[in-house]
């Protein structure tokens, strides 16, 4: 247990935290809690106080949880120690997102001015940058990463899609990031949206055809 918790010790912060602060301002909340908003920056969803308290740091428990034995689960266990590294960023970056998402959540949940439509835009980009910034490192898995058919049936093809996947993912990143503090809120979501989703089809493309250059 103490080499767990010296080894994780970090992670635990990013859980223990936000779980704590939820705790202690629960009382605080009002009885219903924003949880959506569209793409102008207005609140569009509510939740209870339970839920709009509670959901994000529990959700990034779970996905503690999952992160924790998706190696175990994996086909390809043993590739995850090839890119150990990598993937220990990927699980900061995720952890670390959604404690971004639950600490301007509750601010905007409090009354404070917050321009949530900006700053979720913002963290996605940044995010999308992170991954893409690992992405070529990652070796050949079931979970992790561009996991379509062929690349899963062919390492050279896994390898070739990921050395331009991320390389796409980054370069969509940092346009949509670019995008997002020049734009108004009206088109922050397009912008992110076609910062994430054109790399990916881009990426899928090419994929498919290495695929088939390879194989024929």
């Amino acid at each position: 247990m103490n080499k767990f918790i010296k080894k994780e010790w970090p992670f635990l912060l990013f859980l223990a935290i936000p779980l704590i602060a939820a705790i202690l301002i629960y009382p605080y909340m009002p009885d219903m809690v924003p949880t959506h908003w569209n793409t102008k920056g207005e609140i569009d969803d509510y939740s209870s106080r339970e839920f709009g308290t509670f959901f994000l740091p529990l959700l990034n428990i779970g996905l503690y949880v999952f992160y924790l034995v998706l190696p175990h689960l994996d086909p390809k266990r043993a590739n995850y120690e090839k890119f150990f590294g990598s993937y220990k960023l990927i699980r900061y970056a995720t952890h670390i997102f959604f404690v971004f998402m639950f600490v301007i959540t509750v601010l905007a949940s409090l009354g404070y001015s917050i321009d949530i439509g900006l700053w979720v835009a913002v963290g996605v980009s940044i995010l999308f940058i992170i991954m893409g910034n690992v992405m070529g490192r990652v070796r050949h898995n079931y979970f992790i990463g561009f996991r379509y058919p062929w690349t899963l049936a062919n390492e050279e093809v896994w390898r070739k899609t990921h050395q331009v996947g991320s390389k796409a993912m980054v370069l969509g990143g940092i346009i949509a990031l670019i995008g997002v503090l020049l734009t108004e809120n009206s088109v922050r979501f397009i912008v992110v949206m076609a910062g994430i989703f054109i790399p990916t089809i881009f990426t899928t493309v090419y994929s498919y055809l290495v695929f088939r250059q390879i194989t024929k």
